[in-house]
């Protein structure tokens, strides 16, 4: 697979998980209701929220800094790039399986799920590299 290809695959996986993100804001009390039974205060909530739109806003922009990448033509700034993004996304499953194993929860599955799918088409790209 050329990288060109592999920076476009995981750059648009960030940008689909910070979209998929955003649908959780306005229902919010939705989203949540099936870890918390009684409602939340207003502070609480709002400290939530921002959190995710913080989290939004990271993978919307790593998904354009990857696909900006997507135009790199060197080996050697490609293999750095991947490396990078390996040890971001070894962090974030890291973080993930942290809060699982210590039930103080993570994101929705349907989001780990593209973390891990990111995870193996960059470890796929780095090893597989084919420059254009």
């Amino acid at each position: 697979m050329k990288s060109r290809i592999v920076f476009i695959i995981i750059g648009f996986l960030h940008i689909l998980i910070g979209i998929s993100l955003i649908g959780m804001i306005p229902n919010f009390d939705e989203a949540i209701k099936n870890w918390i039974s009684s409602d939340i205060p207003s502070d609480t909530k709002n400290l939530i929220i921002g959190q995710t739109r913080v989290i939004i806003v990271h993978s919307v922009g790593i998904g354009i800094i990857l696909l900006n990448c997507s135009r790199l033509k060197r080996e050697t700034d490609i293999r750095r790039v991947l490396l990078g993004y390996l040890i971001l996304i070894t962090l974030v499953i890291v973080n993930i399986l942290h809060g699982t194993a210590t039930d103080l929860g993570g994101p929705p599955l349907p989001v780990t799920i593209l973390y891990i799918l990111g995870a193996l088409i960059g470890v796929y790209g780095i090893f597989n590299i084919k420059v254009e």
